[in-house]
């Protein structure tokens, strides 16, 4: 387990470095520091699960990213450029799945390419190949209120996906399913990343699904948020997660990862006042 202070590869995808966030309330005179001195790096390939308690600002990196926010400082650059605003490079996948209930599947998948002015000849092939990676073949002319909850998210990955994209950015985007839908969207996610390469950053609050996804696991202090540790997963060709903490190092990973973050969920937790006689 390494500390916060690794130094990113010269080869690195993605970097944050030494980023501050603060937000302002409605009519609050001080700010909110959510993210102090926050860095951290994305290899070419990789899948790196951000892991921490509740409002320690997971979701505010993956913001950073995304371009949807600016930091008051420190750099956040993608295969060497500064992140200035969104762009077709990064695809982001939310919790919820924000499909347009008025269009299709398909048209839902290809929406991006078709606002872009992308022909039809070009945007249905890989249409009809990440539909058939995520199990929906058949369910083209389908409407977002005829699927279940895991299927809708199965239309949203293979929308960020059609576009090719350098890096994908994950914000919990399994929370709201059930433990067996959860699971074979997390096996998906690790079959289709085999099948693309795609850099991916998955945001979680789950231990077990870090560990099971991720090349690296990155703890995150409670507010203001700070990277905390990392911690190293070793990876197999293929994942088992049945078997995944029979082998001893990898339950003794998830047992430090425990302590990390409990330790952060304590020092978030409020703080019982103490009774005025």
């Amino acid at each position: 387990m390494d500390g916060p202070g690794v130094i990113a590869p010269p080869h690195a995808k993605i970097r944050v470095e030494g980023v501050v966030k603060t937000y302002a309330a409605d009519r609050a005179v001080a700010r909110t520091t959510a993210l102090q001195d926050v860095s951290l790096h994305l290899g070419e390939g990789e899948l790196v699960c951000l892991l921490g308690p509740s409002g320690c600002g997971k979701s505010t990196v993956l913001n950073l990213i995304a371009g949807f926010e600016r930091p008051e400082f420190g750099a956040v650059t993608v295969d060497g450029r500064p992140v200035e605003r969104p762009g077709p490079d990064r695809a982001v996948v939310f919790q919820q799945p924000q499909l347009f209930p008025w269009l299709n599947v398909l048209d839902n998948v290809t929406f991006g390419p078709r606002m872009a002015g992308v022909p039809a000849a070009r945007y249905r092939e890989d249409a009809a190949r990440y539909l058939r990676l995520v199990g929906l073949t058949g369910f083209e002319r389908h409407a977002p209120y005829e699927l279940s909850g895991g299927m809708r998210q199965r239309v949203a990955l293979a929308r960020a996906w059609i576009a090719n994209p350098a890096v994908l950015l994950m914000d919990e985007p399994f929370a709201a399913l059930d433990a067996q839908t959860r699971l074979t969207m997390q096996e998906l996610l690790l079959d289709l990343r085999r099948a693309t390469g795609t850099t991916i950053l998955f945001v979680t609050h789950d231990i077990d699904e870090a560990l099971f996804l991720a090349d690296r696991v990155l703890v995150m202090t409670a507010r203001p948020g700070r990277i905390k540790a990392e911690v190293a997963v070793p990876r197999a060709a293929v994942r088992d997660f049945d078997s995944l903490f029979d082998d001893p190092a990898m339950a003794q990973r998830r047992h430090d990862l425990v302590a990390l973050v409990r330790e952060e969920a304590r020092k978030a937790a409020p703080q019982p006042h103490p009774e005025t006689p």
